[in-house]
């Protein structure tokens, strides 16, 4: 067993455990998400704030994805032919690959929830908004109806017939 493919294939241990931790956090993030939206009134900027973290997280974890992909390409050859060396790793590396996939499908599945909650958010702002605009014309043009048919001869004219 050559050390520098015994130390890469730990390394790439260490990666895949890496990986689980960051999307642990990401779950937890949706999660807090899936909380700010089920509340009546959603906190945008507590969303948002977490919303950013997960791009950072994502962020490591392509990079994570990157250095454990470079690290396969150099001991590939050497954990397919010494398969036996290697086993212990193997197997730790094979229930890290299903536990990342496990967590990746949960947070896919919440995400999308979490969108149809957003959707369903935005598009009462929207109505909120489309109401506003609405009620703050007819107000406007009732404004101005009354500002226009005002005159003083009226008012005169009313007085004098009395």
């Amino acid at each position: 067993m050559n050390s520098n493919n015994s130390v890469y294939v730990r390394m790439m241990v260490d990666v895949l455990k890496r990986k689980e931790k960051i999307l642990q956090q990401i779950l937890e993030q949706t999660k807090e998400q899936e909380v700010i939206l089920k509340q009546e009134d959603v906190d945008y900027d507590r969303f948002q704030e977490h919303l950013d973290e997960k791009g950072r997280q994502i962020d490591e974890l392509n990079q994570i994805d990157e250095g454990f992909d470079a690290l396969f390409k150099k001991v590939e050859k050497e954990i397919t032919v010494h398969k036996k060396n290697y086993l212990t790793e193997i197997v730790t590396m094979q229930k890290l690959i299903s536990a990342v996939s496990d967590l990746g499908l949960r947070i896919q599945a919440l995400e999308a929830q979490n969108s149809e909650r957003f959707k369903i958010y935005l598009a009462s702002k929207r109505k909120q908004i489309h109401d506003y605009h609405v009620n703050s014309q007819t107000a406007s043009r009732y404004y101005q109806n009354m500002a226009n048919s005002h005159r003083p001869e009226q008012s005169y004219y009313f007085n004098e017939k009395q």
